[in-house]
C-alpha cells in the first residue's frame, strides 16, 4: 500500500512539474550579462522596420568628449529587467522594448581606455525620449 502511494505521489509531482511553463513573453530571471549574450540580442532600427504596437525603439550612443563615436560598448537598458546590447561601429546600441517612461541605460563594462565623464554610472531617458547619447573621456 505504501508503494502504491509513494507511486501515486511520484506520477502526481512529475505530471505537475511537466504542467508547468513559462510564458517566453514574461521573463522570470534576468540572465547576467556578458560579451557571449550580447550576440544574441535581437537589434531594430527605425529604417525600414516595423515595431510593433506598444512597442518602441530605444537608442543610445556612446561617444568620446570629442563627439566620435565609440564601438564596442556594453550596455544594458533596464526597467523591470535589464536587456544588454553592444554599440556598432557608430557607436549606436538600439533596443525594441515597451513604450514607456523610466528605462536606463547603465554600462555593463565600459570600452578599454574610457571613463565616466561625469559623475553618473546610470542615465534615464528623459520624458517621452527614445533617443540618449553618452560621453565617455579617454584615460591614459
Amino acid at each position: 500500500m505504501k508503494k502504491l502511494i509513494a507511486l501515486a505521489l511520484l506520477l502526481c509531482l512529475v505530471t505537475g512539474l511537466c504542467a508547468c511553463g513559462s510564458d517566453a513573453a514574461t521573463p522570470t530571471t534576468t540572465v547576467p550579462a556578458t560579451e557571449e549574450t550580447t550576440e544574441n540580442v535581437t537589434e531594430a532600427t527605425t529604417e525600414g522596420s516595423d515595431v510593433a504596437d506598444g512597442m518602441a525603439v530605444y537608442t543610445v550612443t556612446v561617444v568620446d568628449e570629442g563627439g566620435n563615436p565609440i564601438s564596442g560598448a556594453f550596455v544594458q537598458i533596464c526597467k523591470d529587467d535589464c536587456f544588454p546590447g553592444s554599440t556598432d561601429e557608430n557607436g549606436v546600441a538600439t533596443f525594441t522594448r515597451p513604450e514607456s517612461e523610466g528605462y536606463k541605460i547603465s554600462f555593463i563594462s565600459l570600452p578599454v581606455g574610457y571613463d565616466y565623464a561625469g559623475e553618473e554610472t546610470e542615465f534615464y531617458y528623459e520624458g517621452d525620449a527614445k533617443e540618449l547619447t553618452i560621453s565617455l573621456k579617454a584615460v591614459a
